[in-house]
């Protein structure tokens, strides 16, 4: 009996993702504020909506761009796992960073889109303006 080497071509195009599961490592809580059921006016609590760990870097120039006409003080960029249908960003919705740097700042969610570069993340920006 003789065996055959079958030679499978190979895929010179292929790129390793840029962004692994160890660079998600900051914890993001994404939520939004919902009238409480109480007898008093103004009550908000918080709706938590969904959970999960980010990549935070400083904006890009284009990113800044978006922000200019917003007014915010501070911002950062945040990469996620595409959620698909559990979980769909919103500009009404609010962000808490679960990082030391970050800490008692509620972010509001600037802008957001699927990451051009590697479709299994969006891409979000968030600001704090005030």
């Amino acid at each position: 009996m003789t065996w055959q080497v079958i030679q499978l071509p190979i895929n010179t195009k292929y790129r390793r993702s840029q962004i692994v599961a160890g660079d998600l490592n900051t914890p993001v809580t994404f939520f939004e504020f919902v009238p409480d059921e109480g007898p008093y006016p103004g009550e908000d609590k918080k709706q938590e909506l969904y959970k999960c760990t980010c990549l935070v870097y400083n904006p890009s120039s284009k990113d800044r761009d978006i922000l200019n006409g917003k007014g915010t003080k501070e911002a950062v960029t945040i990469k996620i796992r595409d959620p698909y249908t559990d979980y769909l960003p919103s500009n009404k919705h609010k962000v808490i960073l679960d990082d030391f740097r970050y800490k008692d700042k509620i972010w509001d969610i600037v802008d957001h889109a699927p990451d051009v570069e590697d479709n299994d993340f969006i891409k979000i920006i968030l600001g704090v303006t005030s």
